[in-house]
């Protein structure tokens, strides 16, 4: 049902950003079903953390992936053009393609230390 239109013409608040499904999001990183990643992916869903403008941003990162970040770094500075994600996720993302068992992150969270290389910074 539509909501009608508020005194100034529009429809009040913009509606909430409309992330990829995770079955989409399986088959854009062309997940190996029971691998450890798709259980990364189906972990870290909870795109309430993320920024609104970032379903439409062209940094390459997918959803979970920046999910997972974010939930490894709750206190960084996620703004600017490149999001304050750093430029070594995009080489984790390959990494966890080719891997998709992921060996090295079943014990240890990532933790990647922010600096020099930051998108945003």
């Amino acid at each position: 049902m539509a909501r009608p239109p508020t005194a100034g013409g529009t429809h009040g608040a913009a509606p909430p950003p409309t992330w990829p499904s995770l079955e989409e999001q399986l088959a854009a990183s062309k997940v190996i079903h029971g691998s450890a990643l798709e259980k990364l992916i189906r972990d870290n869903q909870d795109f309430r953390i993320l920024r609104p403008e970032e379903v439409h941003d062209k940094l390459g990162l997918p959803p979970w992936l920046r999910v997972y970040w974010r939930k490894q770094h709750p206190d960084g500075v996620y703004a600017g053009p490149g999001g304050g994600y750093p430029l070594v996720l995009h080489k984790l993302y390959q990494w966890m393609m080719e891997h998709q068992d992921l060996p090295q992150l079943k014990d240890a969270p990532l933790n990647v230390q922010g600096g020099e290389g930051h998108h945003g910074r």
